[in-house]
């Protein structure tokens, strides 16, 4: 089996052909401008342009309607027609002005929908920033200052990193790892191939795949947490005889279901309306549970 191929940056020349290297190395790194106010300026131009035409077209259409000329407005081949009359029509052709705002009207869109794409993308985390902006800075070094001048436009950067629901706690699962660095973790979430893109000690790579691994782990723990601890609280009362009286047992159902609001918000992209629903739905589960032990906790006495 022939040996994978691996893109290390120290074999690439200082300057654009290292910095290039770089940038395709992670999905972190894949920082680019979006060029925001290019794209208004051209939209802009478009919309203006677009603007003009429609108003000769009104007054084209306005002045076959004063002169008796309504005919040409009712029937497009007599409208077609009337381009081998050159007596006819004075001034500029209908069905050539048509033409040319369908040109223009195509150009104006697919930048208008290119424009809502652009927008659409994430602006990089901080940390992936700083990352980048440290790496052209040292190591990548060496660009001309205006060659430089994109990576501190960062209100105009994207992202081409894929959106996920908790990419913060990839940064932190990241961070934790960086401090934590030993053999150990290297062997998990550093396989060879990763290892080898860099010989910097600065730089320091890891397997996308493993750390979304690891981090499903958390949230599943987290998860199973949410909902074991609390009945497991709520059972405790219920063997000591004071779930239906003890204010400790409303604490439990309201701050787990705070804590609950609070997952959802930091580990999903939930809208407020759904985030009320599901915390309703959680907290429904604790009360029937809550209503059970205290069913069965009567009938018992």
């Amino acid at each position: 089996m022939s040996k994978t191929k691996v893109r290390k940056l120290q074999d690439y020349p200082t300057g654009f052909p290292k910095i290039s290297c770089f940038l395709d190395s992670d999905d972190a790194f894949m920082v680019y401008r979006r060029f925001g106010s290019v794209y208004s300026r051209l939209l802009l131009s478009k919309q203006d342009e677009m603007t003009r035409m429609e108003a000769t077209l009104l007054a084209m259409d306005r002045t076959d309607q004063v002169d008796n000329n309504g005919h040409y407005l009712m029937s497009r081949p007599l409208d077609v027609e009337r381009e081998q009359i050159p007596e006819a029509w004075e001034g500029q052709s209908r069905v050539k002005l048509l033409e040319r705002m369908e040109k223009v009207a195509l150009e104006y869109a697919d930048l208008l929908l290119k424009a809502q794409q652009l927008k659409a993308l994430e602006m990089p985390s901080n940390r992936d920033y700083r990352s980048v902006l440290h790496f052209m800075e040292n190591d990548g070094g060496q660009l001309f200052e205006e060659d430089m001048g994109f990576i501190y436009e960062k209100e105009d950067l994207v992202t081409l990193r894929p959106g996920r629901e908790y990419a913060w706690l990839d940064g932190v699962l990241e961070r934790t790892l960086k401090v934590l660095r030993c053999r150990l973790t290297k062997f998990f979430f550093c396989p060879k191939e990763t290892r080898e893109k860099s010989n910097d000690k600065d730089i320091h790579y890891y397997d996308r795949g493993r750390i979304s691994t690891c981090v499903t782990m958390i949230i599943t723990t987290i998860v199973l947490a949410l909902l074991m601890v609390p009945i497991w609280l709520l059972y405790r009362f219920s063997v000591e005889g004071t779930i239906a009286t003890s204010p400790d047992t409303i604490s439990v159902v309201l701050v787990f279901t705070l804590v609950f609001s609070a997952a959802l918000s930091a580990f999903t992209k939930a809208k407020r309306h759904e985030i009320v629903a599901a915390s309703a739905g959680y907290c429904a589960v604790l009360v029937v549970f809550l209503g059970n032990v205290n069913s069965v906790g009567s009938v018992g006495r």
